[in-house]
């Protein structure tokens, strides 16, 4: 798990999250997603590691956030990439690209909500 547990940084307000859903965030600088699925709350980079696409432009696949680009699957507890889709001759990554490995997991954060209605990511 690539979670950072650092300081807590108040992000957005939850009701600005809707179920099943995940908005961009900036803090200082950086982009961020914070996302609701299955009733709980997470908080991850902003982009894919593989090639850097908007994963809030995405959608959920089970505990997994698919990456709208090339369809890598990444767990929203862990970010750990646990799926990658075929390429369009029905060959996979490994066999296409013998550098898909590269792209490495996603980094997620710890998020808390407060009882002032806030989501606050620890970065």
């Amino acid at each position: 798990m690539q979670s950072l547990s650092g300081v807590p940084v108040r992000v957005c307000r939850l009701e600005d999250v809707k179920d099943e859903s995940m908005v961009l965030v900036r803090v200082d600088g950086r982009e961020y997603v914070v996302g609701k699925h299955n009733g709980r709350v997470f908080a991850c980079d902003a982009h894919c590691p593989h090639r850097y696409a908007y994963l809030h432009r995405g959608h959920f696949n089970d505990n997994n956030i698919v990456c709208p680009l090339h369809g890598f699957e990444f767990d929203i507890d862990t970010g750990r990439l646990v799926k990658i889709k075929p390429w369009h001759n029905g060959n996979n990554w490994p066999e296409q690209d013998p550098e898909w490995y590269r792209s490495g997991d996603l980094r997620v954060y710890r998020v808390d909500v407060g009882e002032d209605g806030y989501i606050y990511m620890h970065v």
